[in-house]
């Protein structure tokens, strides 16, 4: 009996090995394909995540030479990616509007351990589109209102006249937020604290103000003394914002309506007493802020994505 007992143990014992050995097969099949989806899966998104960093980033490329130029703005966006993608990317740009830029991307990805399942390759997809808008409202802007003259790019304009050559006994001087010399100084140094959007009305300053209007342009200067149009940094106190205005054509103190906003270097202060003027070279600038639809373009613009 007990000879018995030991044989049936020890077939028992047999068969289960036998088991064992298939489930651990089996195990190890699963194993596989559990790392072929978490290792694959994660070459999939890395790459993903990758190829959307690279059309965000082609399309706010491109959109900066709108409005106005398709073909640069194609060819912007185009090299961007050449540039800084893969070689197996295929790339298309699509111009919308004259103020956006949508960009397709494409992108082969080998796989590694999905090929025991048969999958050598997939594909990963990524769109962006940018817009680029005039801005509608504008903080920190300096107290010069300019009436819109068709500004070139690069080129010098007066900000502020001098005597004699101001409309009724206004020079381009604002109050913004106050009225007064005090006011008025503060503000060309520091900038208005206040937000102004397109289609607010201000009030003149009249006056040539030129006590103020020299403390507040050379204080700006000497913050940033070596600067130039062409190497000034964005922040650089001698990079100013204006209002746009409608019209001067006001008599002593009133109120004239802003149509929009312009960006300029601040050159500096010329002549004296009475008889002082400012003047700025008209930049192109992007800045984030409100923009609307209606809104005049002036050169100061909002880039953005928005897909």
């Amino acid at each position: 009996m007990s000879r018995f007992c030991v044989k049936l143990v020890g077939k028992l014992l047999r068969n289960q090995q036998g088991a064992v050995a298939v489930l651990t097969a089996l195990a190890l099949t699963a194993m596989l394909g559990f790392a072929a989806i978490v290792v694959d899966v994660g070459l999939l998104y890395y790459n993903r995540v990758e190829l959307a960093n690279l059309a965000d980033a082609a399309a706010l490329a491109g959109v900066q030479d709108l409005p106005g130029d398709a073909a640069a703005a194609r060819a912007s966006a185009l090299n961007y990616a050449a540039r800084n993608g893969r070689s197996g990317d295929a790339v298309t740009v699509e111009i919308v509007d004259d103020h956006s830029v949508a960009v397709q991307a494409t992108r082969p990805v080998e796989l590694f351990f999905a090929r025991v399942f048969g999958l050598a390759s997939s594909t990963v997809q990524a769109s962006a589109r940018a817009s680029v808008r005039p801005l509608s409202a504008a903080t920190g802007v300096v107290p010069f209102g300019v009436v819109w003259n068709n500004f070139v790019f690069g080129e010098t304009y007066v900000l502020k006249e001098g005597g004699g050559s101001g409309a009724n006994g206004n020079y381009g001087a604002l109050a913004l937020g106050g009225r007064g010399a005090n006011v008025y100084r503060s503000n060309i140094k520091y900038g208005y604290n206040g937000t102004l959007r397109v289609g607010d009305w201000v009030e003149t300053e009249p006056g040539n103000m030129s006590g103020p209007t020299s403390d507040g342009v050379n204080w700006r200067i000497s913050l940033d003394p070596h600067a130039t149009f062409d190497t000034v940094q964005k922040g650089s106190p001698r990079i100013i914002i204006v209002p746009v205005l409608a019209s001067l054509d006001v008599n002593g103190r009133g109120e004239v309506q802003i149509v929009g906003f312009a960006a300029f270097f601040l050159e500096g202060v010329h002549g004296s007493g009475k008889n002082n003027y400012v003047t700025g070279k008209f930049m192109k600038m992007y800045m984030t802020g409100e923009t609307a639809g209606s809104t005049g373009d002036y050169g100061l613009r909002n880039i953005a994505l928005v897909q």
